[in-house]
């Protein structure tokens, strides 16, 4: 069956995954891995040995990804530690994602029920977090009072409008027999069993759910951090004072997406957002919804490749998608307003109660600020008065991986109650929010070896990676597990070329589907095959990079960018960053400076 086919015989996300639970074995068959990801789950399994098992004609080590959704990526401290106690149920690791969220990885087949139960129990769930249907809610999450006075209250809202209503989950992983450990009850918004039978069981998505996923975000004007144009419909707030004072509606933008595929470079393609509407505060939930009404729709169901949004956008234009959306409204829209320019942070170090930033207590530098002539910084610490005063740490966490020796570095801060609570930022990195004692928590973090952002070199603070191998089936190539050398080799270019400190935003995939918003990045990797990336430049907020070259040898990026660095060193405007002067000489300009390509096919033997 086509995966329409399937949603609409589920029964509403059953199928046979009750029978499937009950059987045993350690994978799931039939239409079952499909009807997964609507509860946060992917099968997956170890591909690090799925050669040689397949060689031994032994089955695959399967395993399953278990994503949690975390609105705004907040977490309280007492979650956090339910949380972390659980990583022990898969491969021993917690991976921070690009949305906010919180995975874990080669779970065993058995123990799904007891993990999803405990993840609720935490005050979070599953739900949603795959699958195709609005995801997990991005928002910026620096802990600004008034920031927080109008994201928080948005995310909440639109996280009890769409989330799926379907029993299925609560019979499933929550509150049948097998899920008795489970102690928190539905929260408002989440139906579970004894729902009303004479209302629709899904309201928003019908029988079909949506073609696709459908991804939502909120930003600060002037603050993209959440990268708000690749998102199917971004919210910007309008202010009174521009980036403050009191909120008078939203910016609303629409038809954003990352992912491609190889195979269809001439009908896949990410695409930015397009400015939508202005509306009114009390008005923003219903006209998203009537988006994603509009989506579910229209959108393509019998190529899901080309099923998001964007697609439609694309065929049908944004003037088009208004007069959807007025209709279901019953009102005209408002134009958008203009936005603001856009800065791209990534919040980390030291900010003060309020959010704003403390780049004097982060070791004495500013964390983007490069050692003189390369030298390690002095690593000094807060003063007495600044260690007294409650403030927030974001910590660079590495592609988001907190292994065992990381999580009981983190630990030790909730342990010791130094922290009210911990949220995930769109670059995977983690923000202690609250902070009682901060020359204690400076020294459990160093301890621990979780360097500050000013203990290292920014391109290593700002470079994200997607898991990719061993355990994502759509890899196409390495990307987390490389990401540290790349890095390593990019600090010394960087040095060799007089760009020491640049704080240079490095995006890798291990695939073209774009998890870590590569095609965004001033520098994205994208996985082409198991040896060679996809090289791209010049990305920016609402910008797309360009394709500085295909097919390249990991060990050979630094080769193809010496030149473009070497040039960006001579020739940019001391202000200028590294993506807009890219984007402002453009790739095709370029290529005369780049090495000669190397080719990729494999000599035949004579």
């Amino acid at each position: 069956m086509s995966a329409e086919e399937i949603k609409v015989a589920s029964d509403y996300l059953r199928g046979g995954l009750a029978a499937d639970l009950e059987a045993g074995g350690d994978a799931f068959a039939g239409d079952s891995p499909m009807l997964l990801k609507f509860h946060g789950i992917y099968q997956q399994d170890d591909r690090d040995v799925r050669r040689q098992r397949t060689q031994a004609k032994q089955p695959l080590a399967h395993g399953c990804m278990v994503r949690a959704s975390v609105p705004g990526g907040v977490i309280s401290a007492e979650g956090w530690a339910a949380l972390d106690a659980l990583a022990d149920i898969g491969d021993g690791t917690l991976r921070l994602t690009t949305r906010q969220g919180v995975q874990y990885h080669l779970v065993p087949k058995g123990n799904l029920v007891d993990l999803v139960s405990e993840i609720n129990a935490a005050g979070l769930t599953t739900l949603g977090a795959c699958g195709d249907v609005v995801r997990n809610v991005m928002a910026c999450p620096l802990p600004d009072p008034a920031r927080a006075a109008v994201l928080a209250p948005t995310v909440a809202a639109l996280v009890g409008r769409f989330r799926a209503r379907t029993a299925a989950y609560w019979e499933l992983f929550v509150n049948g027999d097998r899920a008795a450990s489970a102690t928190s009850a539905p929260r408002p918004g989440d139906v579970g069993p004894g729902e009303d039978p004479d209302r629709p069981v899904e309201p928003i998505y019908g029988e079909a759910y949506l073609p696709r996923k459908f991804k939502i975000g909120l930003a600060w004007p002037g603050d993209d951090c959440v990268d708000i144009h690749s998102h199917d419909v971004g919210l910007v707030p309008t202010l009174t004072g521009g980036t403050n004072g009191a909120l008078t509606g939203f910016t609303v933008l629409a038809g954003g997406g990352m992912g491609m595929s190889h195979a269809r470079p001439d009908d896949t393609y990410p695409m930015v957002a397009q400015p939508l509407a202005w509306v009114p505060p009390e008005q923003v939930v219903d006209l998203v919804a009537a988006v994603v009404d509009t989506q579910r729709v229209h959108g393509n169901r019998e190529d899901r490749s080309r099923a998001r949004l964007k697609y439609l956008l694309e065929e049908r234009g944004i003037d088009w998608l208004r007069t959807q959306v007025e209709e279901r409204l019953g009102a005209a829209l408002a134009p958008p307003d203009e936005l603001l320019p856009w800065t791209t942070h990534a919040h980390l170090g030291w900010h003060d109660a309020d959010g704003r930033p403390e780049p004097h207590l982060d070791a004495g530098v500013d964390p983007l600020a490069a050692p003189a002539d390369g030298a390690v910084p002095v690593l000094l610490t807060p003063t007495r008065a600044a260690a007294d005063a409650a403030g927030t740490l974001a910590v660079p966490i590495p592609s988001g991986r907190l292994d065992e020796a990381r999580r009981r570095t983190i630990n030790g801060v909730v342990a010791e109650g130094l922290v009210s609570e911990l949220r995930v930022p769109p670059r995977q990195d983690l923000l202690l929010c609250g902070v009682r004692d901060r020359s204690r928590v400076t020294e459990l973090l160093r301890a621990g070896d979780l360097p500050l952002a000013a203990d290292q070199a920014p391109v290593r603070n700002l470079a994200i990676a997607c898991p990719a191998l061993p355990t994502c089936g759509q890899a196409l190539g390495e990307s987390e597990r490389v990401l540290p050398d790349l890095v390593a080799s990019l600090e010394k270019l960087l040095a060799d070329t007089g760009n020491a400190g640049l704080p240079l935003r490095l995006n890798m995939t291990g695939c073209p589907n774009g998890c870590a918003r590569p095609y965004s990045a001033e520098l994205g990797v994208v996985g082409r095959s198991k040896r060679t990336y996809d090289v791209y430049v010049g990305g920016a907020s609402g910008r797309l990079a360009s394709l500085l070259r295909p097919d390249v040898l990991l060990a050979d990026i630094v080769d193809v960018l010496r030149p473009v660095l070497e040039r960006f060193a001579d020739l940019a405007d001391p202000d200028t960053n590294f993506g807009d002067w890219a984007d402002a000489v453009g790739v095709e300009a370029m290529q005369p400076w780049l090495p000669e390509a190397k080719s990729r096919r494999r000599k035949v033997a004579s």
